[in-house]
């Protein structure tokens, strides 16, 4: 079978159903050319997930990670129809009211009752055709439905996971079926509950997402957090443990930056030193005390990155290569560094990082470093133009740190001033008004153009050339 030229990397947690609909739209297919319609992305025929494969030219693992078969019985149900699991009924479709119908995004626990929030948009889940209204989900659901992300996960391979799951859904089913319109010593911010759709929990769950929700958070807790139990689903980040999902999902995420580094160019020198990028226009939107966990997942993208080019990094290295060298390791960077595997949420968050670099236009942050590292003092220009009430002894150090945060996107441990810490950078930041940032980016940019300007050749060093190339 012809491998289809336009090969989009499926996203982590992706159904089946929806990455067949992104390759046929890339490449201008109808979607049964691809895969027949499957709501509920289980009990796919071999044949056609394999053709699946082979257009989008996939490995068998790859695949396989997009329908629900690789999860027990336990969670997909059991039987023909899938009963008595955590599986909707067929009938059921939940989707985001935020992000599904902006941007077509599903996720492949949404098909079940573990996941009633979008813990992207942090928003409950709607029933589809109902109304699209975009609730915020308490944080105590949103803790829940993380636990319960992770502990599916752990369900693939241990036993004791799928235990807990299987007495949560029966406290569930016990607890719907007798719900009274005015629960009991339930706490106030639970969401509404459907009465009439609750007590619907059987053989399927309730397809009221608000309902489930509720009904997670009145039987979930004390089951999931017992000290008895919580090694369930802590135990893979406490001694290290990858599943095999989590390898898969490593494969999964090399092959998508490969197809980045031919497609787009991507390359080591692309990455910053804290991820992901911050938003809005040049505003931080960081906090300070924030760089650890950020640059962990710097280094662990410019590890991937560079095996993508066929290298094969040590933390040490890729820290060296951000500035940053000493931080203390972490089980992201052990994962990718042994190749055990990628958890689902560091994948999530290296993929908006990814997605964030390549949205943003690829920058090259090693020569940005390499570039300001050199500069020791403001230039005398943007000197004369500060006002009075900043000139302090240290204005200079301040200001500098000011435009390397913003430039490199790194922390001040990997400045030339590492004894500096961030929160003097953020305190300086909340002192100047608009027109200082502004006079500090057009400094910053003045930097960098000059530095370009003297790798230019000789023959290209013309007027014309520069204005072109720096507008």
């Amino acid at each position: 079978m012809t491998v289809l030229p336009v090969r989009p990397a499926p996203r982590p947690s992706e159904p089946l159903s929806s990455y067949a609909v992104r390759l046929a739209d890339a490449n201008g297919l109808h979607r049964a050319r691809v895969l027949p319609r499957y709501r509920h992305d289980i009990d796919i025929h071999t044949r056609e997930l394999d053709t699946v494969a082979a257009l989008a030219g996939l490995d068998d693992a790859a695949a396989r990670q997009l329908t629900m078969n690789r999860y027990p019985l336990a969670i997909r149900g059991h039987g023909a129809q899938r009963r008595h699991g955590w599986r909707h009924h067929f009938d059921v479709v939940w989707l985001c009211p935020a992000c599904t119908l902006a941007t077509g995004h599903t996720d492949l626990l949404w098909q079940t009752a573990l996941m009633p929030v979008c813990l992207r948009c942090r928003c409950y889940l709607v029933q589809a055709g109902a109304a699209h209204t975009v609730t915020r989900a308490h944080p105590r659901v949103l803790e829940l439905a993380e636990i319960l992300r992770d502990l599916a996960e752990a369900a693939i391979e241990q036993p004791r996971a799928r235990g807990i799951l299987y007495r949560l859904r029966r406290r569930c089913q016990h607890t719907a079926s007798s719900i009274e319109p005015r629960l009991l010593n339930a706490p106030p911010d639970l969401p509404e509950v459907d009465i009439a759709a609750a007590r619907t929990w059987g053989a399927y769950p309730s397809p009221d997402p608000s309902s489930v929700a509720a009904l997670l958070v009145l039987c979930g807790p004390r089951l999931v957090r017992d000290k008895r139990q919580r090694p369930v689903h802590t135990r893979v980040h406490q001694a290290a443990e990858f599943t095999p999902a989590d390898r898969a999902r490593l494969d999964w995420f090399l092959t998508r930056l490969r197809h980045h580094v031919t497609k787009d160019g991507l390359h080591p020198r692309h990455v910053p030193a804290l991820l992901p990028l911050p938003t809005g226009d040049g505003a931080p939107a960081r906090r300070p005390g924030q760089w650890l966990s950020l640059t962990r997942a710097a280094t662990a993208l410019h590890m991937l990155t560079t095996q993508a080019h066929n290298g094969d990094p040590t933390p040490s290295e890729s820290t060296a290569a951000l500035g940053v060298t000493g931080i203390p390791t972490s089980l992201l960077i052990h994962g990718i560094h042994t190749g055990a595997g990628l958890r689902h949420q560091d994948a999530e968050l290296l993929v908006r990082s990814l997605d964030a670099l390549l949205a943003a236009g690829l920058v090259d942050y090693q020569r940005r470093r390499d570039t300001l590292r050199a500069v020791t003092h403001l230039p005398s220009s943007t000197t004369r133009l500060l006002p009075p009430s900043l000139a302090t002894a240290d204005i200079d150090v301040l200001a500098l740190g000011w435009i390397w945060t913003r430039f490199t996107h790194g922390p001040m441990r990997s400045s030339p001033w590492p004894h500096i810490p961030d929160r003097d950078i953020h305190a300086f930041d909340t002192r100047i008004d608009p027109e200082i940032r502004l006079l500090l980016h057009e400094t910053g940019q003045q930097l960098l153009a000059d530095a370009d300007l003297l790798t230019i050749p000789a023959s290209r060093a013309t007027f014309a050339g520069v204005t072109r190339r720096y507008g």
